[in-house]
């Protein structure tokens, strides 16, 4: 009777520390799911964020380009364009694009590229050459800037 009594002990003690560790083991799993979800959520409303802080540098680095445009428009001197300004857009996009959204770098890039060249143009002189290498690099930066919108679109539903 007593080796009975010893084994369904045994089989006691075994039952309540195999409940104790699947209790330990449900818990945790469910705190580490938790965490989980809680981290992927973070990083979607971090992903959100620089995403539109990625459209609005967008933007007011064209403006620039716009307003330059414009201003020669007016015959004002190309000679005065602050470059600093424009470098420094032109690189925190980069950053960005690089850092965050590697399917976009390519075009990116490409817009950049063109941009620069597009800025460069109008420190030039007003000769024909000049403008019409100005109206050309002007189409191609319109082309690149639509390009890369579309890419920002075709992945809005990613970060947004």
């Amino acid at each position: 009777m007593e080796t009975f009594l010893q084994s369904e002990t045994l089989v006691t003690a075994m039952i309540a520390s195999g409940s104790a560790l699947f209790g330990v083991l449900v818990s945790q799993s469910i705190g580490f799911l938790k965490q989980k979800s809680e981290h992927k959520y973070e990083r979607q409303v971090f992903l959100r964020q620089k995403y539109e802080e990625l459209l609005f540098r967008i933007i007011d680095f064209t403006n620039i380009l716009k307003t330059i445009s414009s201003q020669l428009s007016q015959e004002e001197s190309g000679n005065n364009i602050d470059t600093a300004e424009f470098d420094e857009k032109g690189a925190k996009i980069e950053i960005i694009t690089v850092l965050y959204f590697s399917e976009l770098t390519t075009d990116c890039e490409d817009f950049l590229t063109v941009s620069r060249q597009f800025f460069l143009a109008h420190g030039s002189n007003d000769s024909s050459d000049d403008i019409y290498n100005r109206e050309a690099l002007k189409v191609r930066f319109n082309e690149a800037f639509d390009k890369l919108y579309d890419q920002i679109k075709n992945h809005i539903s990613d970060y947004t």
